[in-house]
């Protein structure tokens, strides 16, 4: 092999990982918790487990089992049907995994509650009782989530109506 057809094959592989790289996906996108949150109760996944995000929803809380870590993951990818998720349909399905992730542990732990829920990816953390941040890949969906689980929801952390 020559220097220029080497040179060439070099080049040709190096435009290959660069469109690679420009091509991958790690988008933040604000998720809405209520519609989630409800099919999550629908399915029966997180029965007899109550949520409440924000971290206000904390306060005074009868604890039990203390902080807890969860990782949601869904998929953005076709399903067998061939229909694409849209990216809150993809969002969703990762928010209803970590819910069903914090039931285990809160019954685990003997409780009822997962309080002060809120999101936390990459070392920052987003605090809002309405919405959750979901990070969305070429192959997986994630939503990190963090709180506290309670042996049920308080007046400060049960959801306004």
């Amino acid at each position: 092999m020559n220097t220029s057809s080497f040179l060439r094959g070099a080049l040709a592989a190096a435009a290959l990982v660069a469109t690679a790289v420009a091509g991958a996906r790690n988008v933040g996108h604000m998720l809405p918790v209520a519609k989630p949150l409800a099919a999550a109760r629908a399915s029966g996944d997180v029965a007899g487990v109550d949520f409440a995000f924000g971290s206000a929803s904390a306060r005074g809380a009868d604890i039990v089992g203390g902080a807890v870590s969860v990782l949601g993951t869904g998929s953005p990818l076709a399903e067998p049907h061939g229909f694409r998720p849209t990216d809150d349909e993809a969002c969703g399905q990762a928010l209803r995994d970590a819910l069903r992730r914090f039931a285990e542990a809160a019954r685990a732990a003997g409780g009822h509650a997962v309080v002060g829920i809120v999101s936390t990816y990459n070392g920052n953390t987003i605090d809002d009782p309405a919405q959750v941040e979901c990070r969305l890949g070429q192959s997986k969906v994630l939503v990190p989530l963090s709180g506290v689980i309670a042996r049920g929801l308080t007046a400060a952390s049960a959801p306004a109506q």
